[in-house]
């Protein structure tokens, strides 16, 4: 299955508003793993990115079950 920008930006337009910061933030995960972010992601913002790639794996390892969307809210300071 072919996927172009605007397969993607059609994803994005589903999203909420309200979940938007956190999806920023995966993205900007992803971004870093992909080694495409810009220089300033760097440091401790990279190791971070790194271990919420993880855990997203792991969730999606796990069938979808995982930490409570309450947990995850405050763990990125959206709660």
């Amino acid at each position: 299955m072919s996927t172009d920008r605007s397969d993607l930006h059609a994803l994005l337009d589903r999203i909420p508003e309200t979940n938007l910061p956190a999806t920023r933030k995966l993205l900007q995960a992803l971004a870093v793993v992909w080694d495409v972010a810009p220089a300033e992601a760097e440091g401790e913002f990279k190791e971070r990115a790194l271990r919420d790639v993880q855990a997203a794996e792991a969730f999606f390892d796990k069938g979808g079950k995982g930490i409570p969307q309450e947990e995850i809210l405050k763990e990125f300071d959206l709660a």
